[in-house]
């Protein structure tokens, strides 16, 4: 599929309906979905059998553990094939083993852009990246003391509020030093998912 702008540009547009369900349908699939080394922390937390609603956010903080990983790997190619090596922190990503998964995770801030190093050419985003990872730790921290507390109310699920929320929290920890780092990054992710728009 593709999409053409008007200014005439061809670009192409990938759609993933393999476990797709109706916004105001309930959806008769109970399996616990996703790809597990970059899940929310919170769906992590709480075990595969344990039924939470996916929610926009949970979609958001994937996107951060994607970014995050795909800045510290190295992809080499090879004629037809390509060859992605990983540094070692990332193996219990991806193993069977949630709760060190978890763990690396809740402590991986500290240690992006030291182990693993990031290359030259993702350094400009270092502070961002590492933000936007504190931010979901945080987030996940709020989560946990919710439940030990037994105050947890349901979500609602509102992508346009999650994505505002995230800027808005990323921004105030970054502070004015490196604010225009961070309008390069909020610039190109909201040009990615076009929609929601926020201010």
């Amino acid at each position: 599929m593709y999409n053409i702008s008007p200014t005439g540009k061809v670009e192409g547009v990938l759609n993933d309906y393999d476990l797709a369900s109706w916004d105001k349908f309930p959806t008769t699939n109970s399996d616990r979905t996703g790809t597990i080394p970059f899940m929310a922390l919170d769906l992590l937390r709480s075990g595969l059998d344990r039924q939470i609603p996916r929610l926009y956010r949970h979609d958001a903080e994937s996107f951060v553990w994607v970014l995050t990983y795909l800045t510290a790997i190295t992809v080499e190619y090879r004629g037809h094939s390509v060859k992605i090596s990983r540094p070692p922190v990332f193996e219990p990503w991806f193993r069977d083993d949630f709760d060190s998964h978890y763990t690396l995770k809740q402590a991986f801030y500290f240690r992006y852009g030291r182990d693993p190093r990031i290359p030259e050419h993702h350094a400009q985003y270092l502070t961002t990246i590492k933000r936007l990872i504190a931010y979901w730790v945080d987030f996940d921290g709020v989560l946990t003391d919710l439940e030990i507390a037994g105050s947890v109310e349901p979500e609602i699920d509102n992508p346009e509020s999650a994505l505002e929320d995230l800027i808005k929290g990323v921004e105030t920890a970054l502070g004015a030093g490196v604010q225009n780092e961070f309008t390069t990054v909020k610039t190109l992710l909201l040009k990615a998912i076009a929609t929601p728009k926020v201010a």
